[in-house]
């Protein structure tokens, strides 16, 4: 298992850069406070506290170290996730930090600073001895995220792994949350689901073991990274070094290991680096 304090060629590469780019935007540095769009349903990256109600996670505890370095506050805007572009886009948003993929159809709008290695993968019930391989998949139904790129995902694998082999597609069903698409999962409406490599081993554990296994192997890799707009280029740039000190001094490496994300990692902190899942 290789450390996270030896930086990758990449990241070792910015450091010149990121030493000259950590001034804020006046308007920001003047309030103090960026407003992050953010939904709250991705754990084990953003979630809600069961008890407290409180917003916790990987993203969560990596943003605000970030935000110590810039000595920056977080107004965090939860909401639900098709809704966290148009909010970058009407400025409600200064940027976003909440699972979302770093692909090129959303780099027309937006630049990002890439913090995570994911992808999409499939799970279902422990009790769905029916599937059993992912061409089992062929001709089920699978729940997945609304406004994500998951849709399009399975339907490029369904077409390249069913119907070109003549099977029937995978029915594709959207969802609003992780809370509906578990409901149909149990209520069998679904056969099977798809979420990030990243959050399916905490949905399992968090649901109990005996609910829910994941299956096969991930079909998309991908990056996830911030989110921010293209006109916004000094933010950008402060973040990514703020990211980048994180790594240097062991925080990220810390906040890793913390939420279980030892196959995510992505020192490097690259700039729209991300490929087509």
């Amino acid at each position: 298992m290789f450390r996270l304090r030896l930086f990758t060629l990449a990241a070792a590469a910015l450091l010149p850069f990121a030493a000259h780019a950590q001034s804020l935007p006046p308007d920001i540095a003047q309030k103090g406070v960026i407003n992050v769009a953010l939904n709250a349903d991705y754990p084990p990256l953003e979630l809600h506290d069961p008890k407290t109600n409180a917003i916790e996670g990987f993203d969560i505890d990596l943003a605000g170290a970030a935000a110590k370095i810039l000595n920056v506050k977080l107004n965090w805007q939860d909401g639900p996730f098709e809704q966290m572009i148009p909010s970058l886009q009407s400025g409600r948003s200064d940027m976003i930090m909440s699972g979302i993929y770093d692909i090129p159809k959303r780099r027309a709008l937006f630049d990002f600073v890439d913090y995570l290695k994911a992808g999409g993968a499939f799970y279902t019930t422990t009790d769905n001895t029916d599937l059993k391989t992912l061409t089992d998949l062929c001709g089920k139904t699978v729940s997945t995220s609304e406004g994500t790129n998951f849709p399009t995902t399975i339907k490029a694998w369904s077409d390249k792994t069913c119907v070109a082999a003549g099977k029937p597609a995978v029915v594709v069903i959207t969802d609003a949350s992780l809370a509906q698409e578990l409901t149909n999962l149990r209520t069998g409406r679904a056969d099977a689901a798809m979420q990030g490599l990243e959050t399916i081993p905490t949905v399992v554990q968090m649901q109990g073991s005996s609910k829910y296994r994941p299956l096969g192997e991930p079909i998309s890799s991908a990056l996830m990274g911030a989110a921010f707009p293209k006109s916004d280029t000094q933010l950008r740039n402060a973040w990514q070094a703020a990211l980048l000190k994180t790594v240097s001094d062991g925080t990220y490496e810390t906040l890793i290991k913390k939420w279980k994300l030892d196959y995510s990692a992505y020192p490097s902190m690259t700039l729209n680096q991300g490929p087509t899942p």
